[in-house]
């Protein structure tokens, strides 16, 4: 069975612009334009935030079968976001139009992709065919991250490294306008399957609770996830002062490292299930958040950070690539409004997540924010434990 199809260079703008794009353009600009970290904050607040719109256009697009449509929508946002951050310089509401359109983008593909994926495989080829989507976003950030750090080996302007990341979501956009993905076949619930939910109401309200404290526990994540990765190289350059380039370079390495493992990734899902990668990723943010807490106030070399760093990334690749089939698996809802709740609980976790963390920057420096995230992943693999417990029920 072939897996990859040519549509899938549409999630390659997700790895330039919401991962490349803001660690190592978005929030460094933001904050030697302005200086100002509450402002950093409110900007990718707005990123995240955007996810409350996540189930509304999961169900607009189920409603009235506009999928394709938002799609291409959604990458056009993405490289307006990088045009309008070309353009910005002190001003606070072009940063935070910047945040938007990032929003906008990175949110609509996130509900739509997996949709796709997830309908037009049978379920034994969905995990691979979710792998092989998720690879084609770590590309575009070995491709964007070795860019950006040779550029700015070479001495480019900010402004030209923006135009090397247009020109890469460019790529994503033609892809799309001349491949485009099948469209997604809605089921329709027929009397039987009725008739079926109406004998087990227990074990339908017990899927529900599981599905609602999948949710949350996703949303408590994001408050690790998104500001170790986001803000990650601006975080470890002024806490432990690994120059930005680096953090380039690491970044490009290790998404290369994650598309080489996605492939086992997704053939444990195949044969252990998706909740096993899925915990497997929670225990690595933990990892990752702790050892960076102990690592503060020490001697420890850069390079530390940096693989730390490089072991979330890993991480965020096997819990992005296993939630859409666990969250499909236990929702009522239609395939796009399934992932539009999803969405809504990482998106909102990052946006609260981010904007808790500008905060901190802005009034207890740097460092406070490492310790943030380490707490919350603690909550969060409670939670976890929570939320097995009660699908096993």
């Amino acid at each position: 069975m072939t897996i990859f199809r040519p549509w899938y260079l549409a999630q390659m703008s997700i790895g330039v612009v919401q991962w490349v794009g803001i660690a190592l353009m978005l929030t460094p600009l933001i904050i030697e334009r302005t200086g100002s970290g509450a402002l950093m904050g409110a900007v990718m607040s707005v990123i995240g935030l955007f996810g409350v719109a996540a189930p509304l256009i999961g169900w607009l697009a189920d409603r009235f079968s506009i999928h394709r449509q938002l799609q291409k929508v959604a990458l056009l946002s993405h490289l307006l976001s990088l045009i309008l951050l070309y353009f910005a310089t002190t001003q606070a509401y072009l940063y935070l139009l910047v945040g938007l359109a990032i929003g906008v983008g990175t949110v609509t593909q996130l509900v739509l992709n997996p949709a796709f994926v997830l309908n037009a495989l049978p379920a034994e080829g969905q995990s691979r065919g979710l792998s092989r989507l998720f690879q084609l976003q770590f590309i575009g950030i070995v491709i964007a991250g070795t860019l950006i750090g040779i550029v700015s080996l070479l001495g480019w302007s900010h402004e030209h490294q923006l135009l090397v990341l247009m020109a890469l979501v460019v790529v994503s956009i033609l892809a799309v306008f001349i491949a485009p993905p099948p469209p997604i076949q809605l089921h329709v619930q027929t009397m039987e399957d009725v008739a079926d939910e109406s004998i087990e109401p227990q074990k339908t309200r017990t899927t529900l609770i599981a599905f609602t404290l999948f949710l949350v526990t996703v949303f408590i994540s994001m408050f690790t996830s998104s500001n170790l990765m986001e803000t990650g190289p601006i975080i470890i350059k002024e806490v432990f002062g690994v120059d930005l380039g680096h953090s380039a370079f690491g970044l490009a390495a290790s998404a290369l490292l994650t598309i080489v493992l996605l492939e086992p990734a997704g053939r444990c899902a195949e044969k252990f299930g998706s909740y096993a990668v899925w915990i497997a990723a929670l225990v690595s943010y933990a990892v990752t958040a702790i050892g960076l807490w102990l690592a503060v106030g020490t001697t420890i070399s850069g390079i530390v950070p940096i693989l730390l760093i490089m072991l979330l990334m890993q991480a965020i690749s096997w819990f992005d690539m296993a939630i859409p089939a666990i969250a499909d698996g236990l929702s009522p809802s239609s395939p796009a409004l399934t992932q539009g709740l999803l969405l809504f609980a990482m998106a909102g976790g990052f946006g609260v997540g981010t904007f808790i963390a500008g905060q901190l920057i802005e009034t207890d420096g740097f460092v406070a924010v490492i310790d943030y995230c380490a707490a919350s992943i603690i909550v969060t693999l409670i939670l976890a434990g929570l939320m097995l417990l009660m699908r096993r029920r």
